[in-house]
C-alpha cells in the first residue's frame, strides 16, 4: 500500500484523518476500511470518502466489526449511537448513502485510491490489509452477552461469488482533480 499521511499505529495499515488525504491500495486481496465518526469534534452532514483511479476490480464483501454506525452503544442511555448523542450531537449521511458498520470489507484486483472528504462532520479511516480468515472470524463473532466490547450483531456477507457483488458507492474509474465530484451511484464499466 502507498499511503498519504503514515501508518496506523502498531500496524501495517494506514489511517487519514483530515480533509484532502488519501490511500492509494495497489494489489490483489482483502483489506478493510475501518470508521471512526468524530461527532464529538465536530457533528453534522457527513461527506462521504470517494473512491478514485479504479484500474481492475474492487468489491464490497462483507460489513463487520461487530455494530452498524446507528447502532445503539451498549451501556449508554438511549439516544446514543455510533453516530452521537443529544448531548455531543449526532452525524447525519447523505440521502441515499448507505449506512456503514464500523469495519466495511473489499477485494481488490488491481489499484484505487480511498480519499477522506471530510467537510461538515469529522471522522477518520483506517484502512488496513486483511486475511480471508480475518473477515470471516469477525463475521462469525458473536455479539457479547453484556455487549461489553461494543458488538451488538454478526457481521453481513455482501459477496456474491461472482462479479455481481457489490461496489462501494462514490467510486470511478477516472482521476477528477477534486474528489468530492465523484457522484454517489457512479459507473465503474
Amino acid at each position: 500500500m502507498t499511503s498519504f499521511p503514515g501508518k496506523v499505529s502498531g500496524g501495517d495499515g494506514y489511517q487519514i484523518v483530515h480533509r484532502g488525504e488519501w490511500v492509494t491500495v495497489r494489489g490483489t486481496g482483502y483489506f478493510t476500511v475501518r470508521w471512526d465518526l468524530m461527532y464529538g469534534e465536530r457533528d453534522g452532514g457527513l461527506t462521504m470518502p470517494s473512491w478514485t483511479g479504479l484500474r481492475g476490480k474492487l468489491f464490497h464483501v462483507a460489513s463487520g466489526g461487530g455494530h452498524r454506525m446507528d447502532d445503539a452503544q451498549p451501556g449508554t442511555p438511549s439516544g446514543h449511537t455510533w453516530q452521537g448523542n443529544p448531548e455531543e450531537g449526532s452525524i447525519t449521511l447523505p440521502p441515499g448513502a448507505q449506512m456503514m458498520w464500523r469495519d466495511e470489507y473489499f477485494h481488490l484486483d488491481g489499484e484505487v485510491t480511498v480519499h477522506l472528504n471530510e467537510t461538515d462532520a469529522d471522522y477518520n479511516l483506517d484502512v488496513l490489509p486483511m486475511s480471508w480468515d480475518s473477515v470471516t472470524a469477525d463475521l462469525d463473532r458473536p455479539p457479547a452477552s453484556d455487549g461489553a466490547d461494543g458488538r451488538v450483531r454478526y457481521g453481513f456477507v455482501r459477496d456474491t461469488g461472482d462479479d455481481r457483488a457489490p461496489v462501494p458507492q462514490y467510486m470511478t474509474r477516472e482521476t477528477p482533480a477534486d474528489p468530492l465530484t465523484v457522484r454517489q451511484r457512479s459507473s465503474v464499466r
